[in-house]
This record gives C-alpha cells, sequence and structure tokens, in this order.
C-alpha cells in the first residue's frame, strides 16, 4: 500500500513501476514496449516519457525496487537472529528463499537478466556494496561479543567478501535448478567452515 504522503508524481511512478512489473513478468524485458506499459497504466506516451526517459529506465525502477525489498526483508530478518554465526546463516538462507520465489515469479526476467547480466550491472554493484556492509557489520558484531576472534578492517572486509561470494555461487546453482533445501545445506555448511577458521 502506497504511503499516505506519496505526491501525485510518485503515485504515477508507482503505477507505471507496477503495471511494467507485471509486463516484464509476462513478456519479459526485450518484448515489452513502451506503449504496452502506456496502455497498462491506462494514460499515454507521453505522460510517460514525462517521468520515465525509457524502457530501460523503467526496469531500473523495477529491479531496484525488488532489490530494496530483498534487502529489506534481509535486514529484518538478520536482527532477530542472536549471534553473529546465526546472522550469517540467516543473511545468506533468506537471501536464498526470497531470490528463489522471485525466480519463479519472474522466470523470463530472470532468463534475460542470466544471458545479458550489463541490464543490471550498476544496480548489482550498488546492491553488493550493502551486502559487503552488512556482512561486515555481522562480522564485526561478533568480533565485538567476543565470538570470533579480533581481526583488522581490512581482514573484515576480506572475509565479507569470500562469504559473499560463496553465498553468491548457492544463488546461482539455486536459481538455475530451484533446489533450495539442498543449497541451503550446502550453504549451511560452507558457513559453518568459515566461522569455525575465526571463532575464538
Amino acid at each position: 500500500m502506497p504511503p499516505l504522503t506519496q505526491t501525485k508524481d510518485e503515485q504515477i511512478r508507482a503505477e507505471v513501476v507496477t503495471a511494467a512489473r507485471g509486463l516484464f513478468q509476462r513478456f519479459g524485458l526485450f518484448k515489452t514496449t513502451m506503449e504496452d506499459i502506456a496502455k497498462a497504466t491506462g494514460k499515454g506516451k507521453s505522460t510517460l516519457y514525462y517521468y520515465y526517459a525509457s524502457k530501460d529506465e523503467i526496469f531500473d525502477a523495477v529491479i531496484k525496487e525488488d532489490m530494496e525489498e530483498v534487502m529489506s526483508q534481509v535486514k529484518a530478518a538478520v536482527s532477530k537472529a542472536g549471534t553473529a554465526e546465526e546472522k550469517l546463516k540467516t543473511f545468506s538462507l533468506t537471501k536464498l528463499k526470497i531470490l528463489a520465489q522471485k525466480a519463479t515469479l519472474n522466470s523470463v526476467v530472470f532468463g534475460e537478466i542470466s544471458e545479458n547480466p550489463q541490464l543490471i550491472k550498476k544496480l548489482k554493484k550498488d546492491y553488493e556494496a550493502q551486502e559487503l556492509e552488512l556482512l561486515k557489520n555481522i562480522l564485526a558484531f561478533g568480533v565485538a561479543e567476543g565470538e570470533f576472534k579480533k581481526v583488522s578492517d581490512e581482514d573484515l572486509d576480506s572475509m565479507s567478501y569470500i562469504m559473499l561470494s560463496a553465498s553468491r555461487g548457492i544463488e546461482l546453482a539455486t536459481l538455475e535448478d530451484c533446489r533450495i533445501k539442498k543449497m541451503g545445506d550446502r550453504l549451511d555448511f560452507i558457513l559453518h567452515l568459515l566461522c569455525h577458521g575465526i571463532k575464538n
């Protein structure tokens, strides 16, 4: 439900994103046109171009909103976990489940992105920066609580990157064959090994 303080321009942008998301889910980015989106929103193309310069810009807005939703859910789940190790597992497993759900719903779009990764290159870079920051904060929490060994800030950066890379590999495998349980177990095993190496 849109916030009560939403302006008219924000409301129209939100309507365009919602309509475009439905079309992208059905037909994909490449087969969807600005005319299709205009019809779905009940607005003229000129109105559409007033708010978005191109179809790609609308696509970016859709993907960005989805990424923000995933990050919001992951952060909420992580905040409820007690120990740093539990937070790390929650981070990865929550993201894995959400991505698998979204991949099923957006199979056409995910297929296009996997074949054309440049479509979301900048958005992905920004999102990964948020993931790395969250992972680093979790590791720092573990150090502060005495759960993990004291390490340098540079080492925290390196460990965050390693954990994200391991998580990303499992995510890609899951999106390919949708075996969440099996991949979740593998991810849990990898995180256990990594955490064991830095535990006090």
